[in-house]
């Protein structure tokens, strides 16, 4: 599989923004921060420091030595990074990092990986607080794919940039094209083949619905939310009526709540609200859904619609795990239909306003409207 240079990583394992904190690093399954986390250890020749509690022989030397990846740390090497990756399987995790951290903080930095379960199991309690950041890592981006094909040298000047400006605009549109056709997720995307996307997607949809769902959830109506994940697509891009759900699900407004957080638990989807303040006759409810894997969206406008929702988010999360602010994404919509995709706010204003449109190059009307 190529390999691809997460940028989250750039800041998530920067100790400027860490100040010795453990970095946790969470998002969808298969997105790739197992592999991101290897390669960054092996560049930093710190390869053997990477421990899978999903394996038993971790365990194994947990249970002999608590401290066991302190028998692997070279003894030249100051500061160095551990990976305990799913360690949140294990119980009482929290007390022995609680531990981990309290011990060796000044001596060695952990690196935390995990996917749902990871991003749910640290809200309870607050054994942790103080102790680490968490970041987390999207679907792919266009520079993340760009930088994969690149061989572009570490001494990059400025007046290269000017030159190459031609070159990757044509690389940026054929990163989005390929994003576009496939997925975010790595190992499809390095595959390229659209029968092995769509068998992925197959796979990887069970996977998270019969495993993540059932063990973080008390949902049995499996059948159900499965239908409500493929009724999904098609509503995507415009504000989601629960109401107008209920007669082909058979199920009251409060189930159909409860499958929708469900399904933002284990990453299948993502909403964003509407904004409200200072917008006179603006909807106050209702939110629009869209799917991380944009690939589950088969119509092209709203595919695209939901590629750019992806990508914003992605920015939006990068700002805020690097203390730039407190942003969210929203879009704008008024009772009389008035209405533009994503804003993207601060506390108190709108900092920019995006359209999406997949051919038409005209200024959208309600953009200046709503800018005004």
């Amino acid at each position: 599989m190529r390999y691809f240079h997460r940028q989250v990583l750039d800041w998530a394992l920067s100790e400027k923004i860490l100040q010795g904190r453990m970095s946790f690093i969470a998002g969808p399954r298969q997105v790739g921060k197992t592999t991101a986390v290897r390669r960054f250890l092996q560049e930093e020749g710190q390869s053997q420091l990477y421990y899978n509690w999903d394996i038993q022989t971790v365990k194994k030397r947990y249970a002999a030595n608590p401290t066991f990846f302190i028998e692997d740390v070279p003894p030249e090497v100051s500061n160095a990074w551990v990976a305990l990756d799913e360690i949140h399987k294990y119980p009482k995790w929290k007390n022995i990092l609680k531990g981990y951290y309290d011990e060796w903080r000044h001596k060695i930095r952990f690196i935390v990986t995990g996917s749902a379960r990871l991003d749910l199991f640290r809200k309870s309690g607050d054994s942790l607080v103080g102790r680490y950041f968490l970041f987390r890592m999207l679907p792919l981006g266009i520079r993340e794919v760009i930088r994969a094909k690149s061989s572009r040298s570490e001494t990059w000047s400025p007046d290269q940039e000017i030159h190459s400006i031609p070159s990757a605009y044509s690389e940026a549109g054929e990163a989005l094209e390929s994003l576009l056709r496939l997925t975010g997720y790595p190992e499809p995307f390095s595959v390229g083949r659209q029968d092995f996307c769509t068998r992925w997607r197959d796979n990887y949809v069970s996977l998270v619905l019969q495993e993540d769902l059932r063990d973080l959830t008390r949902i049995t109506q499996i059948r159900k939310l499965e239908t409500l994940l493929y009724l999904l697509p098609e509503r995507v891009g415009a504000p989601l009526s629960l109401n107008a759900l209920r007669q082909p699900l058979e199920s009251a407004h409060g189930s159909i709540r409860l499958w929708l957080d469900a399904l933002k638990v284990v990453y299948m989807v993502f909403s964003i609200t509407p904004w409200t303040s200072r917008l006179s006759r603006s909807v106050l409810k209702e939110e629009k859904f869209y799917f991380w894997d944009w690939g589950m969206v088969s119509a092209q406008g709203p595919r695209f619609e939901n590629f750019v929702a992806v990508q914003l988010q992605r920015a939006v999360s990068s700002w805020n795990e690097r203390g730039k602010g407190h942003f969210r994404l929203h879009y704008v919509r008024t009772k009389d239909g008035q209405e533009v995709d994503f804003a993207v706010a601060d506390q108190k204003n709108v900092l920019l306003l995006v359209e999406v449109k997949e051919q038409d190059s005209s200024l959208s009307r309600t953009l200046s409207l709503f800018q005004d």
